[in-house]
């Protein structure tokens, strides 16, 4: 063949596989905002925090309603809270009261998540959290997709997975704005090691972008998250108020793919997304102190000149008046790619009864107990974080 007529062929074959490779449809199958939010989420109930020695009371949906800590205000916002009206002195069981959401369906591989709030809870010993968790945990993984700390101001990602020889290669550092925070050597462990409390901070990235957290965060409009789950990997974006792309919260079929850079980036080439996550629970609630927030070197960074320790701060209500979401909606897209592998529920003792056999399916009562699954090693998760993380420093972008 002539060289004109075969670089004319090789051209046509890559634009045809170009075309194969992005043309990816999103379909909602999620829309929780307002009134209707609440339909997609229960209330794990539960007196204490049983896995991170939290200061709270986790409340029912109907004490949380009772209480004024969940409700939908009258611009049609989502607003959970910690209680900020209690006074606790003298009690030294006090725990705050507070919410603990878990999805009534599951999102399975091939999912796009989107999130978007005006405010997220800050302020010393608070810790807020937005991620998903398998039913069976950690064999079924959990992707962290809001979580930070006190007076922080910016938001980590991280994954925690049950499988080995899954973890975040350094070399996805020029394909992501995020820097990586935990690597040793050239990669970013995300395997987790529960009888051993060993690695189980996972593979964690911190968000470069500014006011991704704390109170810069609302004071500048707040923002949307993102994160998609699909068979190449999974990645997460932070949006900025004045930045959020146009195809979001305005298109029925968002497109990743014209965002630019993930802020974290998980390729399938270190962890593979089809079998090191089972199908997810989202999962939304606040902490007060407990293993992270409360862990004496982790306060001290950002409030060693408000408290001696994190516990001193829980019986004092006015510490908490920042302490609340306030969400305009999350949605769950599909684009088709769910399989068994992601799809089958794993047995294990000790783990919840839920079905998850698919994205349609509910969760069971029982799955209120998947946090019990992994309590141990959530304890250890936060214990083992050092007082200071060297960072590897603001990564290029392409």
């Amino acid at each position: 063949m002539p060289f004109g007529k075969n670089l004319g062929f090789a051209l046509f074959a890559l634009a045809s596989s170009l075309v194969s490779t992005e043309a990816v449809t999103y379909t909602l199958s999620q829309d929780l905002s307002g009134d209707k939010f609440f339909d997609g989420f229960k209330f794990n109930e539960s007196a204490i925090d049983f896995n991170n020695f939290g200061n709270v009371h986790f409340l029912s949906q109907s004490a949380a309603q009772a209480a004024n800590l969940s409700y939908v205000d009258s611009n049609g916002r989502v607003i959970l809270r910690v209680d900020n009206t209690t006074n606790g002195a003298g009690d030294t069981t006090f725990g705050r009261n507070t919410v603990y959401l878990e999805s009534t369906q599951l999102m399975n591989i091939g999912s796009l998540m989107i999130f978007d709030a005006n405010h997220i809870p800050f302020g010393c010993s608070v810790w807020p959290s937005l991620f998903t968790q398998g039913q069976v945990w950690p064999q079924q993984g959990e992707i962290d997709v809001i979580e930070q700390v006190n007076l922080a101001t910016d938001n980590r990602y991280s994954l925690h997975v049950g499988v080995d020889n899954c973890n975040q290669p350094t070399s996805v550092a020029s394909n992501q704005t995020g820097t990586i925070s935990t690597a040793e050597g050239d990669i970013s462990n995300c395997t987790v090691t529960p009888t051993t409390g060993q690695n189980t901070v996972g593979c964690v990235t911190t968000e470069t972008k500014s006011n991704s957290f704390g109170s810069s965060f609302s004071s500048q409009g707040g923002g949307v998250y993102a994160m998609l789950w699909d068979t190449d990997g999974i990645a997460m974006w932070y949006f900025a108020r004045g930045s959020v792309p146009s195809d979001i919260g305005t298109s029925n079929s968002p497109d990743p793919t014209t965002w630019g850079e993930a802020s974290a980036w998980y390729p399938a080439s270190g962890c593979n997304p089809s079998t090191a996550f089972g199908p997810q629970i989202i999962t939304l609630y606040t902490d007060i102190c407990g293993a992270f927030a409360g862990e004496d070197s982790v306060f001290s960074q950002t409030c060693s000149s408000v408290a001696p320790n994190c516990t001193s701060l829980v019986a004092d209500p006015t510490n908490y008046d920042d302490a609340y979401w306030e969400i305009n909606y999350l949605r769950v897209y599909t684009n088709g790619q769910s399989n068994s592998s992601s799809t089958s529920s794993t047995s294990a003792s000790g783990t919840s009864s839920g079905s998850g056999s698919s994205s349609t399916g509910s969760t069971s009562s029982g799955s209120s107990n998947s946090a019990l699954a992994f309590a141990v090693t959530r304890i250890w998760e936060y214990l083992l974080v050092p007082a200071s993380v060297s960072f590897l420093g603001m990564l290029s972008m392409l």
